[in-house]
């Protein structure tokens, strides 16, 4: 029996495409997470007992809403007070005016002493410092008597409710806690190499299976996890609102297109492209390459990349392509 041998010189049957077709968008992506910008435990001033109160757990609530009314009556008999005793100090300053005012028509005829002239003085100057502290006593009392209404610091959701009724409040024990709806922004970890290429960034986006917003970067914390060699990354919500508590995928784009890795074929210890040549293969050595990884590439060539029987495909070969 003869022995067959294939003929050398017989055309690979190959397949092609444009190399605009073999492009990848340099796209980059980060685990993010959509958060309130306050998230805060609203808790009393005062030592009052909770008279009433006007906001439960998932209720909406406007900044300046008062979410909790406490006894104010003792508060109120303080102010009370503390405008009293403004009254009769103002009445004090006056009559120390007056008697001043008579020495010093006294003092033009020598009917009073100098000694007495500066003793209505200082009694003048005395009764006005009393006026002004008990001027700064009334506005204290007026402070202490407006925290008997427990008021939302900003538009949000009640996300839990501690304070009951009838119960008795120290300053410092927490009546709700309140997440701000009005402000939201996207916290991302992006690894610290990639820090740079947000500065290029296009198309700048938070995306999960319900939204896709657009975003742009506010800040980007200048520490890096030394565990997890990360940056901490804030940005703004320029698109639709998605959800307090969302969590999704940052991405965004660079500048340029990359060839994608399974494109890339190594021959002779080079890494490179096998692209038409006429009726031939020719290989082009892509000196930037790294095995499995796609390549930054000059995008105006008009190359005809064989992306079928490439494997055994060398320099030179004949082609036919499909």
């Amino acid at each position: 029996m003869g022995i067959v041998i294939a003929d050398s010189n017989t055309p690979v049957q190959v397949t092609a495409k444009p190399l605009q077709d073999v492009l990848i968008e340099r796209q980059l992506s980060a685990n993010a997470q959509v958060v309130a910008l306050n998230d805060t435990p609203v808790s009393a001033e005062i030592t009052a007992v909770v008279k009433s109160i006007h906001a439960d757990i998932g209720d909406e609530v406007k900044q300046g809403t008062v979410l909790v009314f406490l006894d104010a009556d003792d508060y109120e008999l303080q102010l009370a007070q503390a405008k009293a005793q403004v009254e009769a100090a103002k009445a004090r300053r006056q009559q120390a005016q007056l008697r001043l005012d008579r020495a010093n028509e006294l003092k033009q005829n020598q009917y009073i002493s100098a000694d007495d002239l500066l003793a209505r003085e200082t009694e003048l100057a005395v009764q006005k410092a009393e006026y002004q502290r008990l001027v700064v006593a009334q506005k204290i009392a007026q402070r202490q008597l407006d925290k008997t209404q427990i008021k939302a610091p900003f538009t949000g959701v009640v996300a839990a409710r501690s304070g009951q009724l009838g119960q008795l409040l120290s300053p410092g024990a927490v009546v709700v806690n309140l997440i701000q709806t009005d402000k939201r922004e996207v916290r991302a970890l992006i690894p610290n190499h990639l820090v740079e290429t947000l500065k290029q960034a296009q198309n700048l986006l938070f995306t999960n299976s319900q939204i896709t917003t657009q975003v742009e970067v506010l800040k980007v914390a200048p520490i890096i996890n030394q565990q997890s060699s990360v940056q901490q990354a804030r940005f703004s919500i320029i698109g639709e609102l998605p959800v307090i508590g969302q969590t999704g995928q940052l991405t965004w784009q660079l500048e340029g297109s990359l060839l994608s890795a399974d494109m890339v074929v190594k021959r002779k210890g080079q890494l490179g492209i096998f692209v038409v040549d006429g009726q031939q293969a020719r290989f082009l050595p892509l000196n930037n390459a790294q095995e499995g990884r796609p390549v930054p590439i000059d995008t105006s060539k008009n190359w005809l990349v064989i992306v079928g029987g490439r494997e055994r495909l060398q320099d030179g070969d004949d082609i036919n392509v499909k």
